[in-house]
């Protein structure tokens, strides 16, 4: 309801911008975190937060431009032959609220 990115969801973002740019450093995260080790993945969060706030922002961006693509699309369908849209709109736009929270705290990086 928030908007709010759990823990995981850094951690996550993290380990792929890591294993993306330096496999060694994704690799002694996963041991970080397979091993319950908070001080090295603090470590890890503190040297390369920003990357993974900007990764995390792409990704929101994306959703939500999936999402309003898909809401106007389904917003063309005829109900009488697709009478689910409306549910699907309802779901679409829970999801673009939250993610515009989202998007909106993590500017704030």
């Amino acid at each position: 309801e928030t908007g709010e990115i759990a823990p995981h969801v850094w951690d996550l973002f993290l380990y792929k911008v890591l294993k993306d740019n330096d496999m060694n450093a994704a690799n002694q995260f996963m041991v970080a975190v397979k091993t319950n080790d908070g001080a090295a993945q603090q470590q890890f969060q503190n040297n390369y937060f920003p990357y993974a706030v900007q990764a995390l922002k792409e990704h929101v961006g994306g959703i939500l431009n999936d999402v309003n693509q898909l809401t106007m699309k389904a917003q063309s369908y005829d109900l009488n032959t697709h009478p689910r849209v409306p549910v699907i709109v309802a779901h679409n736009n829970l999801v673009r609220d939250t993610f515009t929270m989202t998007l909106a705290l993590l500017q704030k990086y």
